[in-house]
């Protein structure tokens, strides 16, 4: 693999090294960007790295966290993936069980002097709960990979690849692989097929089995195809609905306020392992007839107001669109939320102070009234249409 590095970092020759079995092959800025990658790894060769998934472990951050642990052995390099919060959703805890993955959880005893470096990969947000600790530490923000679309301030990493018009950061890091291993990956490997099936699952969980998919995914599938094991795949992708989530489905479906084409709705106070069934039941609401936007939230572990919006209109852009709604936070002076330009996006309001008010019914109230207003305030709406069971509810 060195000479092919080599090669990509000293010349622009790269096609004809990354050149595949399938016939695909990455861009000349893919290979310019990978260059780049593969001289910071020499530069940290035999160190311990520290890979972040910010917010809820998707399979998108999942993978490519375990993409970017492959990358580095070459160099030696020991690398640790971690969360900040536990994996909630049935097909991510599948996931992480099916293929062993090592996916540690950062809190307060978390030991960073450990680490040289850090990462963080599929996140619009550079800033972490460990920062102050990072730096006391000297731990070097390494690099940030991404595909959502790139705020205002680029992050402070050695090494920065962001790219909006790929539906996933999955698609990235195939392109990566590709160019670090021109003949493909193994099956005869359990580590390259543990990696192959995740990062299939991965571009499959973004882009709602390739529904939304780009020409970058669609490559990066074939790339991964002769080493995934479909079966493992299938027994992921299994749908399983606990009783909890068909509780939040209902109280979604009863709270549900019509607005033309647009829902908001709201699933009450949910545990952080039933988050993931937020989005779920955006989804769900999206499937009725005369609907284009969805806008469903629920306050996780009575900590923070956590939502989801999901979208088929042509003109809203997801990420401009909370961006808006939601705005910035007076703290952090970061977007409350965010997106891809397609079709989802997330945000997460802590609720700080308030999360200590005895009355729980009252700061539910109070933060449905405000979202609500906020959202309708976007959409220039004066008032609600409030269900009524009458020709206009699903």
């Amino acid at each position: 693999m060195a000479s092919t590095i080599e090669t990509l970092a000293d010349s622009d020759s790269y096609e004809e090294a990354a050149l595949a079995e399938n016939g695909t092959k990455p861009s000349i800025e893919s290979g310019k960007l990978y260059a780049q990658l593969a001289k910071h790894f020499e530069d940290f060769r035999g160190k311990n790295h520290l890979v972040l998934c910010l917010g809820t472990p998707d399979p998108d951050a999942i993978s490519s966290a375990l993409a970017l642990q492959f990358l580095g052995k070459t160099y030696e390099i020991d690398t640790t993936v971690a969360s900040f919060v536990g994996v909630s959703h049935h097909e991510n805890r599948a996931l992480v069980k099916r293929l062993g993955i090592n996916l540690v959880r950062c809190d307060s005893d978390f030991d960073i002097s450990q680490f040289d470096m850090y990462s963080i990969v599929d996140s619009q947000k550079c800033v972490t709960d460990l920062d102050a600790r990072l730096q006391e530490h000297n731990v070097q923000f390494f690099a940030f990979v991404d595909h959502h679309r790139e705020d205002t301030q680029t992050p402070p990493a050695l090494f920065v690849d962001v790219r909006p018009d790929y539906a996933s950061t999955a698609a990235i890091f195939c392109e990566y692989l590709q160019l670090a291993n021109p003949s493909g990956l193994s099956p005869s490997d359990p580590v390259q097929v543990q990696l192959a099936t995740a990062l299939m699952h991965g571009l499959r969980s973004d882009t709602s089995r390739f529904l939304s998919a780009t020409q970058h995914e669609y490559a990066g599938a074939a790339f991964l195809a002769p080493c995934v094991d479909t079966q493992v795949i299938e027994v992921i992708e299994r749908k399983v609905l606990t009783p909890s989530m068909l509780d939040m489905f209902e109280n979604a479906l009863v709270n549900r306020r019509i607005h033309d084409n647009f829902i908001f709705s709201d699933v009450g106070y949910v545990r952080a392992v039933d988050r993931d069934a937020i989005p779920q039941a955006a989804e769900l609401l999206l499937s009725r007839d005369g609907t284009d936007t969805v806008l469903v939230f629920g306050i996780v572990d009575e900590k923070a107001i956590d939502g989801s919006l999901r979208t088929r209109s042509e003109t809203i852009n997801p990420d401009e669109f909370l961006k808006g709604v939601l705005g910035v936070s007076p703290e952090s002076g970061r977007y409350y939320g965010g997106g891809n330009i397609r079709d989802r996006g997330g945000f997460q309001i802590p609720l700080g102070f308030f999360s200590m008010h005895e009355d729980k019914n009252q700061v539910y109230t109070m933060a449905r009234q405000v979202i609500e207003k906020s959202f309708l305030d976007y959409i220039g709406k004066a008032g609600s249409k409030k269900r009524k069971n009458s020709a206009n509810t699903a």
